[in-house]
């Protein structure tokens, strides 16, 4: 693993580790309550498909959490998820492991080439971005979405 890879790993390592670790900290029978936007178990699907489009590359139709419906791009991917928020905490997070897992494997092969290719992003004006800096974009993704379950613990928190 080069230089720029490692780096990209471990930030995506403590990252998504911090952003487990917030999920954790809700309460299992809140965990599929929308409180205030969307719920916890649909922040954890919404980053596992982000991290799928926008890391990995999967652009197979097997969406659900891309938070984009009313875009055609994302009405062609919205079509078979692998499990909704009501599947619960439990395979929900297994769910999140599992693409976490891919995560990290696909990180730690990335050859200084293959940081400089493209990929696809739908904010970018033409539909795709440089890697390195999609890569850096997502990562920070999940930054923000560890925010918004921090705010769903304390909406919990204050209503015990």
């Amino acid at each position: 693993m080069n230089d720029l890879a490692a780096f990209l790993a471990e930030q995506y390592s403590i990252e998504l580790g911090a952003f487990r670790a917030a999920l954790e900290a809700i309460p299992e029978q809140s965990f599929t309550v929308a409180a205030g936007a969307q719920s916890a178990a649909w922040q954890a699907l919404h980053i596992a498909d982000w991290l799928r489009l926008g890391v990995l590359g999967d652009r197979s139709p097997t969406y659900g959490y891309l938070g984009w419906e009313d875009q055609a791009w994302a009405q062609a991917l919205n079509v078979n998820p692998p499990l909704t928020e009501a599947a619960g905490r439990a395979a929900v997070l297994a769910r999140l492991d599992e693409v976490i897992t891919q995560v990290h494997t696909f990180l730690s092969t990335l050859s200084p080439a293959d940081l400089q290719g493209t990929t696809f992003s739908p904010s970018a004006p033409n539909g795709e971005r440089p890697r390195l800096q999609a890569l850096g974009l997502h990562v920070r993704h999940v930054a923000y979405h560890r925010g918004q379950v921090a705010l769903l613990r304390r909406q919990f928190t204050a209503a015990q």
